[in-house]
């Protein structure tokens, strides 16, 4: 907004500028464009954010310069006015989401109930390791997976718990995934529960394992980041595209 607030600095002095002989007869906000406003040897073209509204094609004559624009001091920067979907961008689940419920650093984790991982592989990464002991919905993990695994971000620590049969991630389409990332779990809600729960930032943190190394973890692979889709997904309106 300070931007906005000189463009409008500017477009002042030269009003007053027009008393010496010179005027602006026209201006226009909308799109951008080349609108031409001419007066003797004098021509203004204006436009409203646009990225070639910069120093480069700024005007100038005796000694004067009017620069407009969002992004005048930088082409390449990002237009952080209209970056929270204000002009209509979406938030899609199918994209920004799904993959991460998909990864099996998440879909191990929430299938242990409903299946007794009897036969475990190493690949693809973050399947339990073949080395791995069984494991089913009544395993005690805590004798192996304690709080020194878990990272220091979140708020709530369910404990080392499996995620219940209904919430089987495998074979779920992305509106059933996103329904069910939807729902409240243990009275905190998704935003909550996602953004706080320490085995889920665990799921997208730093891979760390029980007895040393660390596997691949969920994607976007940085709890921060994961919170901040959780926040705009959230802020959406939970969308499921």
């Amino acid at each position: 907004m300070r931007l906005l607030f000189l463009v409008i600095a500017l477009l002042g002095t030269a009003t007053v500028i027009a008393g010496s002989g010179r005027a602006i007869d026209w201006y226009s906000i909308d799109g951008g464009g080349t609108m031409d406003a001419n007066g003797g040897s004098w021509n203004l073209q204006g436009s409203f954010g646009q990225a070639d509204a910069t120093s480069a094609s700024a005007m100038t004559g005796s000694g004067l310069s009017l620069t407009g624009g969002f992004w005048s001091l930088n082409a390449t920067a990002l237009d952080d006015l209209f970056r929270d979907r204000f002009e209509g961008r979406a938030f899609s689940f199918s994209s920004q989401l799904a993959p991460s419920f998909r990864h099996p650093r998440c879909t191990t984790c929430h299938a242990v109930a409903a299946t007794d991982f009897r036969r475990v592989t190493d690949n693809p990464p973050g399947v339990l390791p073949a080395a791995h002991p069984v494991v089913s919905a009544s395993t005690d993990c805590t004798g192996c997976h304690n709080a020194s695994v878990l990272p220091i971000e979140g708020t709530i620590d369910p404990g080392w718990q499996s995620a219940p049969i209904a919430f089987d991630f495998r074979d779920r389409s992305d509106l059933e995934l996103c329904n069910l990332a939807s729902q409240p779990v243990s009275g905190h809600s998704p935003l909550e529960h996602m953004s706080e729960d320490k085995l889920v930032l665990w799921a997208v943190g730093d891979g760390r394992l029980p007895f040393g190394g660390t596997v691949p973890t969920a994607p976007p692979n940085d709890i921060a980041q994961w919170r901040g889709l959780i926040q705009q997904w959230v802020a959406a309106g939970m969308p499921c595209d």
